[in-house]
């Protein structure tokens, strides 16, 4: 049995792969300062500004609302990259066509660089990595692609509609995974819908008080492997084999 983990595949899954810090800001302001910072330090990187649905929202309510205080007020365009920033959190996402994890680690440390030089904020709360896959290897959709057994009584599910989230905790890591099947993506600048089994992994460190922009730098590339070897251990072997994994060596 074959256990390495690919490097990558030639069949590739991802839709989106998200950064994201959650944190306290010195300033309660963060999404109306931090903009235009970032604005002056990737010039001509990220064209695009579009102020998001929370903004309108008077920041007392949304700051005490858990569901809106981490939901970002700014986007920051470009390419098939996007920064959204909030007062509490702050995000790196990239789509389709993945960059890889070299280009899109580096992306991350140079924008955590820019974040912390800013100075606005306080102390971090947790970073998260997330992967975001449809595999569509299979029609009829169905969950025979994973890993996964789920029997309800005497019925099977393998084949039913599936809509399943769950928390997995290994060392300091908290693993939220959902998986949906099947499931239906549009993406922009495509012609139809895709259609297959969606897997969602988040990947979550959170940060003791005495932790600092260091140690996210340090443990960066441990996050991005636990959550690497979490997707690929919900694959059947075969299913890997089927999007044609690329090796070291």
């Amino acid at each position: 049995m074959n256990n390495r983990i690919p490097v990558r595949l030639k069949k590739e899954p991802l839709l989106e792969a998200i950064w994201e810090i959650r944190f306290s800001g010195v300033k309660s302001q963060v999404a109306d300062l931090l903009p235009g910072m970032l604005f002056k330090s990737f010039p001509g990187k990220y064209g695009t500004v579009a102020k998001l649905p929370v903004a309108d929202i008077p920041a007392p309510l949304v700051e005490h609302d858990p569901k809106l205080r981490y939901v970002p007020k700014i986007r920051l365009e470009g390419d098939n990259q996007a920064i959204q920033i909030g007062d509490r959190a702050l995000s790196l996402s990239c789509r389709r066509p993945y960059s890889g994890w070299k280009t899109f680690s580096a992306d991350i440390r140079e924008l955590a660089k820019a974040v912390q030089e800013a100075g606005l904020v306080d102390r971090l709360e947790r970073f998260s990595l997330k992967y975001i896959d449809l595999i569509e290897l299979e029609k009829p959709v169905g969950l025979a692609l994973l890993n996964l057994d789920i029997k309800m009584g005497e019925y099977e599910l393998a084949a039913k509609p599936v809509q399943l989230r769950t928390e997995i905790t290994a060392s300091d890591l908290i693993h939220i995974i959902q998986i949906i099947s099947p499931a239906e993506v549009e993406l922009p600048g495509t012609e139809g819908r895709l259609k297959g089994v969606l897997v969602d992994i988040d990947s979550i460190k959170p940060m003791r008080g005495d932790e600092s922009w260091d140690a996210l730098q340090q443990r960066l590339d441990d996050v991005h492997v636990a959550c690497k070897k979490m997707f690929f251990s919900i694959l059947k072997p075969e299913t890997i084999e089927a999007l044609e994994p690329e090796y070291e060596g």
